[in-house]
């Protein structure tokens, strides 16, 4: 466990305009899971994707088992076994899982694929990794959970890596496939190898990781062994002794549109095969939590109410007009706006700046006669800017080049500066860090309430239960609990996503019941 496997000595990367990482030490120890933390921004995935040959650093060293490089490419990262998952799965939608466990290395009888050999393999990979999935169907066929495990999966047992980086691979897995990701670690480490895990979660990182190195600033200030550290103290190395938390618990002004005013209503919305006899109201100002493990219908509900994969039955009263949207800009058109679970694919528009995807809702508010007004919109991105703590050199620069955070921040910003009568938000603290994650729930409770009513998701049940004034629980598709303010308790909450009457030995359990 003492010799390194992977050391970086002195690496720097400077991009025009900033210094991603300043003079990074790094050693990682053969056989051990190192973490890897820091807020959004900080160069956790400048540092990882140079290890894995996607980026080359501007200074530097990289020594791999002894043998020290100036920079690697993909090719030679993956003939010193080093192996790389990214946040957001990476699978080829269109071919099956076989192929995507193989390519580029198939099987092959002479010049011939030996598709038999190669779905058999695959087929035997899976259920050894304990998925239930069939190797003959297509990648884009599974939810992005299962398809994040798929190459998680293949770089444990197909490639056979040595060093596997995972980078903030969690944040899109179920519970139940987290707990998967785990034990396949475990697994991997107990044979030797080595795992970089990069994580927003204190808590998964202390739990999961020997070791953790906390970069801040593009720096690597300091390297703990998990066992000698509290969540706090974790928390306090990754954002500075200046921290102080901005959770919704503080002295900001509370929530002041909230009313008895019902705005708006769902009424038996269902879509054959995912979501049946969805009924809620939301009142005015009122934040409204879905939480329910994936697959359970919530992204897919979502969906059905904006009119991205409209219902098939049902209908939605906005006030006391009835409606049942066939898309999303129907849904704007009623004030109606939805921020999506898969960000880089249906909330941000890449290859635009960050002052253009903020103000792509509001262009007919800061424009006079066709014509932007430069000075509404410098102002309205500016204060969005500075509200969320987007770290951005300039809102001139490209949103494909921030972090994952940082995008999540715009997205936020851009419903926010529409200021619309719903949000909906699907997973909107999904992979920032601590301070960005408390920084948007207390917007969200204190800000966006005031002028829009919400209904929000997360991947846990701590931010619904801080910010919600009701939570409503899915299961397979159906609505069958629901808690006010009053009775929040995050364990009684968690047995009923598992659609669980009661559990032995839980008295909280007495007053919950099942519709």
């Amino acid at each position: 466990m003492q010799s390194s496997i992977l050391q970086l000595k002195d690496i720097s990367k400077v991009y025009p305009g900033t210094i991603a990482l300043e003079s990074v030490n790094l050693a990682v120890r053969k056989g051990e899971v190192h973490g890897i933390i820091g807020k959004n921004g900080a160069g956790k995935s400048t540092l990882v994707s140079i290890i894995a040959g996607i980026i080359a650093p501007t200074t530097g060293d990289i020594v791999i088992d002894g043998k020290s490089f100036k920079t690697l490419s993909r090719n030679n990262a993956r003939d010193q076994l080093i192996s790389i998952v990214t946040q957001e799965p990476q699978v080829i939608r269109d071919c099956t899982i076989a192929e995507n466990l193989f390519m580029p290395d198939y099987a092959s009888k002479g010049l011939f694929i030996n598709w038999n050999k190669i779905n058999s393999m695959a087929q035997s990979i899976i259920s050894k990794a304990g998925l239930n999935m069939d190797a003959s169907m297509n990648a884009g066929d599974l939810s992005i959970s299962e398809q994040q495990l798929l190459l998680v999966v293949k770089a444990c047992y197909v490639e056979k890596s040595q060093i596997i980086i995972l980078d903030e691979v969690s944040a899109s897995l179920t519970q139940d496939d987290e707990k998967l990701l785990y034990e396949i670690i475990q697994k991997r480490k107990s044979e030797g190898c080595t795992i970089i895990y990069i994580s927003h979660r204190t808590d998964e990182l202390l739990n999961v990781c020997d070791r953790v190195t906390v970069i801040r600033d593009g720096k690597a200030v300091t390297t703990k062994e998990c066992a000698q550290l509290s969540k706090k103290e974790l928390s306090h190395l990754i954002v500075g002794d200046g921290y102080t938390s901005t959770a919704v618990t503080n002295d900001l002004p509370v929530t002041q549109g909230k009313s008895e005013e019902v705005v708006f209503k769902v009424n038996n919305l269902t879509k054959y095969g995912q979501y049946q006899d969805i009924n809620f109201a939301l009142k005015k100002g009122e934040i409204l939590g879905f939480a329910g493990l994936r697959g359970s219908g919530r992204t897919e509900i979502f969906k059905g109410i904006v009119g991205i994969d409209p219902a098939d039955d049902g209908s939605i009263t906005i006030k006391n007009e009835t409606r049942r949207f066939k898309s999303p800009a129907e849904a704007f058109k009623s004030r109606i706006l939805y921020l999506p679970e898969d960000r880089d694919k249906e909330g941000l528009i890449n290859c635009l700046s960050v002052r253009e995807n903020l103000t792509l809702n509001i262009l007919p508010r800061i424009s006079h006669n066709t014509v932007i007004k430069p000075a509404s919109e410098n102002d309205c991105v500016a204060g969005l800017i500075d509200m969320l703590d987007i770290k951005t050199f300039s809102p001139e620069q490209e949103v494909n080049e921030l972090s994952g955070g940082n995008k999540q921040k715009v997205i936020v910003g851009k419903i926010m500066a529409a200021e619309p009568l719903v949000c909906i938000l699907d997973e909107p603290t999904r992979g920032v860090d601590i301070a960005a994650k408390e920084g948007i729930l207390s917007i969200i409770k204190n800000r966006m309430s005031k002028y829009s009513s919400v209904i929000i998701t997360s991947p846990g049940t701590e931010d619904l239960v801080e910010v919600c004034d009701r939570i409503l629980v899915l299961y397979q598709g159906k609505i069958i609990a629901e808690f006010t303010a009053e009775e929040f308790d995050e364990k009684v909450i968690y047995h009923a996503q598992q659609g669980e009457r009661k559990v032995v030995n839980a008295p909280e359990m007495e007053n919950f019941s099942v519709r």
